[in-house]
């Protein structure tokens, strides 16, 4: 059963890439997809080990170039990040919304060219994001959340 924090769906489904011409676009708001994971940069503060990831409430940010995010966000100059909400650590146990993060990290940071399998992120548009009457999003500034 999904769980509400789960950060990405993998669908193995070939066909997709050929639906989806754009590397990342948004779609059924507030969804990300992004076909293209090699345009993403992992910020080198993310954690090494999976226990020090849990540790520190499995949060780590993705760059992308602030003209291949497909919301506007006029205040940012060039990289747009893409911040993972925290998860708060249990002691002594690893949740499946943290393992599915930290293999997801894991994924990103091999960027292994192989790897065709798609990524969809939910975005959190209660913070740094103002919606428009005419239900477009913009980013305050150059951050966006993820859960």
């Amino acid at each position: 059963m999904p769980n509400k924090f789960s950060v990405l769906v993998i669908l193995t489904c070939s066909h997709l890439n050929t639906v989806f011409a754009e590397p990342i676009q948004f779609i059924e708001r507030p969804t990300i997809y992004i076909s293209d994971t090699s345009i993403l940069k992992v910020n080198q503060d993310a954690q090494t080990t999976l226990e020090s990831f849990v540790r520190n409430w499995s949060q780590f940010e993705l760059l992308i170039d602030k003209n291949l995010f497909p919301i506007k966000a006029p205040n940012c100059q060039k990289t747009i990040q893409i911040r993972f909400k925290g998860i708060e650590p249990i002691k002594n146990r690893i949740s499946p919304a943290q393992q599915s993060r930290w293999e997801l990290l894991e994924r990103l940071r091999k960027s292994n060219i192989q790897d065709t399998s798609p990524v969809f992120l939910q975005i959190d548009t209660r913070q740094y994001m103002k919606k428009s009457a005419d239900g477009k999003y913009t980013l305050d500034y150059c951050n966006v959340f993820v859960e």
